[in-house]
């Protein structure tokens, strides 16, 4: 009986300090995901702040995907504009598409908004609405609505 009890001791032991160690390493696998957006937000930033005019209305306005190949001021916005999609898609999956959520971390529907035109007249065809998934693309078409 007392080989039982000792058993059933070491057994409940090691299912805590596993349900610990799944808990720990879940906990710093979040905190390391939400620091990566947090690096790419930073890096968006810095090139904001490097090209003033990729956040400009004026600049956003005047966005023409046939101007890509001629301009290098559209051929920046255009690679700017992939790389902030692309963050705001990994925001939206990283809060389970859950606006609330997401708006609380960044101005989504304002960085949506502004560079609506970049959104609605890719390079090529198609090319937002095939790149991302469908919870992504209904999302930015909420913001644009």
């Amino acid at each position: 009986m007392k080989t039982d009890i000792t058993i059933t001791a070491a057994a409940i032991a090691t299912l805590i300090s596993a349900l610990t160690s799944t808990c720990v390493t879940l906990w710093i696998t979040k905190t390391n995901k939400k620091k990566g957006l947090d690096d790419q937000l930073d890096g968006i930033l810095k090139i904001a702040v490097q090209y003033p005019y990729l956040e400009s209305v004026k600049f956003t306005t005047s966005w023409n995907p046939e101007l890509v190949e001629d301009d290098e001021k559209y051929l920046r916005y255009d690679v700017y504009c992939t790389l902030l999609f692309n963050f705001l898609c990994r925001v939206a999956a990283y809060y389970k598409y859950d606006k609330t959520r997401i708006e609380n971390y960044i101005a989504t529907k304002d960085w949506v908004r502004l560079h609506a035109k970049y959104w609605l007249n890719p390079t090529s065809s198609y090319e937002n609405i095939d790149s991302y998934d469908k919870k992504f693309v209904e999302l930015i078409k909420s913001y644009l609505q």
